[in-house]
């Protein structure tokens, strides 16, 4: 079972796939490349999506956004993995 922000991440790509229809979306794990399977828009989405999800779970504003989260260099969401993983640091981080 996936901890609360692995939820929320999957959760949040289900969603945005609901529109999409990416064959590599339907069943996202760790390595799925998510960056390169989402244009701008839903990058957009996805990143709002998981900070209300986030808001709902801790109770205050965790903002993932940053200027990295555009840029296929060092966006911190090339594969759900690495994105669980940033997530992870900005919800510990407060």
């Amino acid at each position: 079972m996936p901890d609360p922000i692995e939820k929320i991440v999957l959760d949040v790509i289900a969603e945005i796939n609901e529109e999409l229809q990416v064959d590599t979306l339907k069943h996202p794990d760790g390595d799925t490349k998510l960056f390169e399977a989402l244009d701008s828009m839903a990058v957009l989405d996805f990143i709002l999506g998981v900070e209300e999800s986030l808001q709902r779970e801790y109770g205050r504003y965790i903002q993932i956004a940053n200027e990295k989260s555009m840029d296929p260099e060092s966006t911190p969401f090339k594969t759900v993995e690495s994105a669980v993983a940033f997530i992870r640091e900005r919800v510990s981080d407060g």
